[in-house]
């Protein structure tokens, strides 16, 4: 009993160093667990393991510790020597909740702190497990050091050796070490180092003369690097992204990361590209009280594809909130018209016509909302004709809001001032000026469980002051409108048991009655207006044209039908049917580009349903009919899957008798075993028989190592002659895992391509 009081203290003070002692593993038994073991165990105590993985580092027989437990110290001898020194021996075991310690022998001094374990070592807590030939220490300076070393991280899923780790507080010593992520059955890749420091203070490691082994074969040497061992950021190289293309050839850009501040950083890429010449990629982080944002930018010098000239992009994004007011900003620049097909692999941007230029503030109060904008454009398709490029705003200032008046009496008011700004070649095109436009309705909402009904009135008046109008007949038109709507609904429900299962299904009819009066607009220029593609939700919309430069005169009656069954239980909707058709009453004279005046009685039949048939898979199909030609307007057909995790379909079929489109598309990431996945998508032109995008590729992943190799075949209008000729390039991207990787440009183009995918597919297991 003596001798238990005596080194109680002591090993208390010894357990709490191990718990701050460095991790990895290069033993099964260090806590590894394979899937068919955890599976074994109660559901309780099991965990998940990614679905790459073999297994994890897990040891469900240590709780979390706690340090006002008792702790059991047991041996065969024991024995207090004068001067304070208590020798115990043969199978040492200390054991607390959370923490376990084991050796053939131990001495400790109770003056002094001085401690000292020989023989198979044993240390464990629920986060890490060590084995050593011997462990010495002193408990009042927080000091250890082990020798001949195997170790384990759980949180980290790292593991590795050293032949001597010493411990000072807060700083690791390692020598002759190697550190891995790698799961003891697997040589991956491991870090081998004479010397290895490890500051958790700072969250970073140093390596001298450190050695990368693939499958034990050195593959990199460096006399010294730096390292992170938590989440913090730290200046040094990144991997570099590699790819390669028929235009440029080799591609390769070496990121070096820039940790300016703790609220700002940088990555600057040097990058070499084999037909064309050099330059470098940058981009700027920041975090301040106004927001968040990022400065981008690239410069490639005298590219020898492009007649020598520079060639240069650059952007501006951020996005803030204070208070009340949100404020954003997208501000991008290119220095030629072929920027994005010559030196970017995105295959939508190689599609934009117009780069943004704008800053916003907005302010959203309970009641009023406040938008001011200042808008502009780059143009880069030198084929687009002078009358089709947008217009700037500078400014515009908008207000709306919906206050209550007296009960449900309401005042949904809409105003705008807009100045717009244009340079063209061609006077007739040159139409600039201001424009102030007000929008103001009275609603008269009614809402019951069962239904609702809202008649509205609204009165339009725009007025302008126009430069450059040679080809109108006023400098200052004015338009004044009204209209008035009528929308109605009803919510039936009823239970339905199909298969056993509980239902709820829902039938929603609804009427919407709108009649806005005509009046010519032909001495009003169109700044902005645009018309919407047609489907079930324009069915209810007041006003047929985006903007506020043509109203659309029309007298119709909507008509709708929705359908929802929604699972009893879980409250989930598993299906919605829609259908819808408009009756007008007169013709719509107000047309976009010079069209004929719209004389359809009918508007096509409109019918569109979702169906969840699972928790991942879901089915989007759509059709529209005009009965009076008896034809197809629009079809469209949509499969889609999406786990989260690992799997992404998506298949689709779209048609549009006015924009001459029919095209399918196929796109996926798809494992077809527990570490192989099949990416892939396919554009396919079916009106023209071609190929328009495609993209193929491999994925391999486990808990070592991640790699991804892409095809990437489109057409693209290399000379601006518009004939598209086919380009392809191939990128690859390299992760260790834990260490880092290369190829990150690739993860931009997944997402840019493939519906539902998101970087989250990406994720370690980290």
């Amino acid at each position: 009993m003596p001798l238990r009081s005596a080194v109680k203290p002591l090993l208390c003070h010894l357990l709490l160093i191990i718990a701050a002692a460095p991790a990895g593993a290069q033993a099964s038994d260090l806590g590894w667990m394979t899937r068919a073991e955890i599976e074994a165990l109660p559901p309780a105590q099991q965990v998940p393991i990614p679905a790459w993985c073999s297994g994890t580092y897990y040891n469900p027989e240590l709780a979390e510790p706690d340090p006002r437990a008792d702790t059991i110290i047991t041996a065969d001898r024991s024995r207090l020597v004068p001067g304070g020194l208590a020798e115990l021996l043969g199978d040492v075991r200390v054991e607390q909740p959370g923490r376990f310690l084991r050796a053939d022998r131990a001495e400790m001094d109770q003056d002094t702190g001085d401690f000292l374990l020989e023989g198979d070592v044993r240390a464990d807590t629920n986060l890490f497990s060590a084995r050593a030939a011997s462990m010495r220490g002193n408990t009042r300076h927080e000091t250890a050091q082990f020798r001949d070393v195997e170790y384990a991280m759980f949180d980290l899923h790292v593991r590795g050796g050293a032949g001597l780790i010493e411990q000072q507080q807060q700083l690791i010593h390692i020598t002759d070490g190697s550190y891995t992520t790698c799961p003891p059955d697997q040589r991956g890749w491991a870090l081998t180092a004479r010397q290895i420091e490890l500051d958790r203070d700072t969250g970073w490691g140093t390596a001298r003369n450190m050695t990368l082994r693939v499958r034990d074969v050195p593959v990199l040497y460096l006399p010294w690097i730096t390292f992170p061992i938590d989440d913090r950021r730290k200046s040094g190289l990144l991997f570099p992204s590699l790819s390669t293309g028929d235009d440029g050839g080799f591609d390769v850009a070496q990121p070096i990361y820039l940790n300016i501040h703790p609220q700002v950083d940088a990555i600057v890429a040097p990058r070499f590209i084999q037909n064309r010449g050099s330059g470098f990629d940058s981009e700027l982080r920041y975090l301040t009280s106004f927001g968040q944002g990022s400065i981008s930018s690239g410069w490639l010098f005298q590219d020898r594809e492009f007649d020598n000239e520079d060639r240069k992009i650059g952007r501006w994004a951020h996005r803030g909130q204070v208070r009340r007011w949100t404020l954003d900003a997208d501000v991008n620049y290119v220095s030629d018209d072929f920027y994005f097909k010559d030196l970017d692999a995105g295959l939508d941007v190689r599609s934009q016509t117009n780069l943004p230029r704008q800053g916003e503030a907005r302010y959203r109060g309970r009641t009023w909302t406040f938008l001011s904008r200042v808008q502009a454009w780059q143009t880069i398709d030198p084929l687009l004709p002078d009358q089709n490029k947008p217009y700037r705003r500078l400014p515009q200032l908008a207000l709306s809001g919906d206050p209550t008046i007296a009960g449900p009496l309401r005042l949904l008011w809409l105003s705008d001032f807009t100045r717009f700004d244009r340079e063209t070649d061609l006077p007739q095109d040159d139409i600039t000026g201001d424009r102030l436009h007000f929008a103001p309705a009275l609603s008269l909402p009614l809402h019951r469980s069962w239904g609702y009904i809202e008649p509205r009135v609204r009165a339009y008046h725009t007025r302008y002051n126009l430069q450059g109008v040679d080809t109108l007949p006023d400098s200052e038109p004015t338009r004044d409108l009204t209209g008035i709507s009528l929308d109605a609904g009803l919510f039936l429900e009823r239970p339905l048991v199909l298969n056993d299962t509980d239902w709820t299904q829902t039938l929603e009819p609804r009427l919407f009655y709108n009649r806005i009066e005509h009046k010519n607009q032909d001495d009003i220029p169109n700044f902005d207006a645009g018309e919407l593609t047609f489907g079930y939700n324009s069915l209810f919309r007041e006003n047929r044209f985006t903007g506020y430069d043509r109203i659309g005169d029309e007298e119709k009656l909507s008509m709708g039908l929705t359908s929802r069954f929604l699972d009893t239980t879980s409250g989930r909707e598993v299906l919605r049917l829609r259908a819808g058709q408009s009756l007008y009453f007169k013709d719509r004279r107000i047309q976009l580009d010079n069209r004929p005046v719209d004389t359809r009685e009918w508007s096509p039949v409109v019918a569109d349903g979702t169906w969840y048939f699972s928790r991942y898979w879901h089915l989007f199909g759509e059709t529209q009919w005009d009965r009076e030609n008896n034809r197809r307007e629009q079809n469209s057909l949509r499969l889609g899957y999406s786990d989260g995790e690992r799997r992404v379909f998506h298949a689709g079929y779209r048609y549009r008798a006015r924009e001459d489109i029919k095209q399918t598309e196929l796109a996926a990431i798809w494992p077809v075993h527990r570490h192989w996945s099949l990416i892939g998508r396919w554009l396919f032109d079916m009106e023209g028989e071609r190929s328009l995008e495609n993209l193929i590729g491999v994925e391999y992943r486990d808990c070592c190592w991640q790699l991804r190799l892409v095809s990437i075949r489109d057409l693209t209008d290399r000379d601006g002659d518009g004939t598209l000729d086919p380009d392809q390039t191939f990128q690859l991207q390299f992760q260790m895992i834990g260490l880092g990787g290369f190829g990150g440009r690739l993860e931009t183009l997944l997402e840019r391509s493939i519906p539902g995918y998101g970087r989250n597919y990406a994720n370690t297991i980290h």
